[in-house]
Formats: C-alpha cells, sequence, structure tokens
C-alpha cells in the first residue's frame, strides 16, 4: 500500500514540476527544445529511482531542479554533445595539391 502511495505522490510531484522544469531546461539549452524534452525525461527518471528517499527531502522542487542542471553539464561534458548531423560532406582536398607529382618532403 505504501508503495502505490510513493508513485502517486511522485505522480504528483512530476505533473506540477514538469512544466518549470521544462522552462528551466529551454533557458539551458539556448532553446534546443528537442534536448529540453530529453533533459526533463533523463530528470524526471532520475527523482523517480530515489523518490523513496526524495521524498523526505525539504525541498525536492529544488533538488529536482539540481538535477537538472546537473544533468546538463554532464550531457554537455559528453564528446558527441557537440556533434551535429549534416546533409553535406566536408570538403575534401584538391587531388592535384597532394598527388604523385610532389616531392616528398
Amino acid at each position: 500500500m505504501r508503495r502505490h502511495g510513493r508513485a502517486d505522490e511522485y505522480a504528483e510531484f512530476a505533473a506540477a514540476r514538469a512544466g518549470h522544469l521544462y522552462r528551466s531546461a529551454c533557458l539551458l539549452t539556448a532553446g534546443d527544445t528537442h534536448l529540453a524534452e530529453d533533459l526533463v525525461q533523463e530528470t524526471l527518471g532520475k527523482l523517480y529511482v530515489g523518490w523513496g528517499r526524495l521524498a523526505r527531502v525539504g525541498n525536492p522542487a529544488g533538488y529536482a531542479q539540481t538535477v537538472l542542471t546537473r544533468t546538463f553539464l554532464a550531457h554537455q561534458r559528453r564528446r558527441s554533445s557537440t556533434e551535429r548531423a549534416t546533409d553535406t560532406l566536408p570538403d575534401l582536398p584538391d587531388p592535384g595539391v597532394l598527388g604523385a607529382d610532389t616531392p616528398p618532403g
């Protein structure tokens, strides 16, 4: 019975705070709404895992903001966070510049 009570508390908290977290995430990501949604989902997932302990925290909303910020920083540290897909290939060097008629060294 207690487990359902905690799940209900979490669902109520998540519904109340999701909009606030999303706005904060949009500010952190400079308007990248897709990344902001991902960060909010990851944050809410982390909060769900630790909700039993978190329910006793004096300020769970503040804790959620901290988790969101740290999740964003961890994303920024990942090397792949700066990679972007593109539909154009990079410029290739001119074959004559590095061709066989250039003497070595």
